[in-house]
């Protein structure tokens, strides 16, 4: 079993760091541990990263639960992710956010259109095979 992980780390004002990517890969499937701020600063950047890793995995997973933070632009990449896998047929799904991550997402309704879940395992115990990952 091949696994190979990078990290984008990305600074804020003052050299605090606000987000972070982490890229593990694990026999075709892609995971993007996202922790900190998913906003307009780093939203381009996942934007960047999704696109670079979604053509060569047959499963994509965004893990959103070291986020503390999303706006709306970072919705707009989930968005975006989601439209890119159910275009070119690949496996996509979210694991669950902190509670203000989760907020925006049941607020906008869009978690409902997603496959979210509470821990990356799941989809793994589930075989990744539920007609909602697309």
């Amino acid at each position: 079993m091949a696994t190979s992980q990078d990290y984008t780390p990305r600074l804020g004002n003052g050299g605090v760091q606000r987000f972070e990517l982490q890229h593990l890969v694990c026999e075709g499937r892609h995971t993007l541990v996202l922790a900190g701020e998913l906003d307009m600063a780093a939203a381009l950047d996942l934007e960047i990263q999704i696109v670079a890793h979604a053509d060569r995995a047959w499963s994509l997973t965004l893990d959103l639960s070291k986020l503390s933070f999303m706006d709306s632009t970072g919705l707009r990449v989930l968005l975006g992710a989601h439209q890119r896998a159910q275009e070119t047929g690949r496996r996509f799904a979210l694991v669950r956010g902190a509670d203000q991550v989760e907020r925006v997402l049941t607020l906008t309704g869009v978690r409902d259109l997603l496959t979210v879940v509470d821990a990356p395992e799941e989809l793994l115990a589930a075989g990744e095979s539920s007609s909602e990952i697309a």
